[in-house]
């Protein structure tokens, strides 16, 4: 190995722990903010979110965006559908599938959500330098565009 590939490597290394550990320090703050959110469960808040953010789907689609088991689903879209914040009705398209659709409460949750979680990003932002703060904007929406490019196979799977 020469010189720069060793280093390669060890920004690889640190880049890939540094990643994960914000991810999960994202992930944690937005759990506490769920925790706040006026349904059960961080699932249902959730699946308000991304049908907010999405727009209607199908069970089966919400299960992939999600990434859950579609029992575990289908009991949380129950339970939301017994709040009054989501209605189930049958897809115009396929017989077979009912389309996830939120209520006017619904909206409403997902958008009070929302605001909750756009404002703790703007605590967090608020706690770096603000010489630093457009840079970071700038620098996160480069990384989701990498990462969705990643997700979209391009870039290939590690195993």
């Amino acid at each position: 190995m020469t010189v720069a590939n060793d280093n390669r490597l060890e920004e690889a290394t640190q880049t890939g722990a540094l990643l994960r550990t914000v991810t999960r320090q994202f992930t944690e703050l937005q759990q506490r903010n769920f925790a706040c959110c006026d349904v059960q469960s961080a699932t249902q808040c959730a699946i308000l979110t991304t049908l907010e953010r999405e727009g209607d789907q199908t069970l089966r689609a919400l299960t992939g965006t999600l990434n859950l088991d579609k029992a575990w689903l289908s009991r949380s879209t129950d339970d939301l559908v017994e709040q009054g914040l989501l209605v189930k009705t049958p897809h115009p398209g396929d017989r077979r599938a009912l389309l996830l659709r939120l209520t006017d409460a619904g909206h409403q949750a997902a958008q009070d959500l929302d605001a909750q979680l756009n404002q703790q990003s703007a605590r967090v932002l608020a706690r770096l330098p603000e010489e630093d703060r457009a840079a970071t904007l700038r620098l996160l929406t480069r990384l989701s565009a990498a990462l969705q490019v990643e997700l979209d196979g391009e870039g290939g799977c590690g195993c």
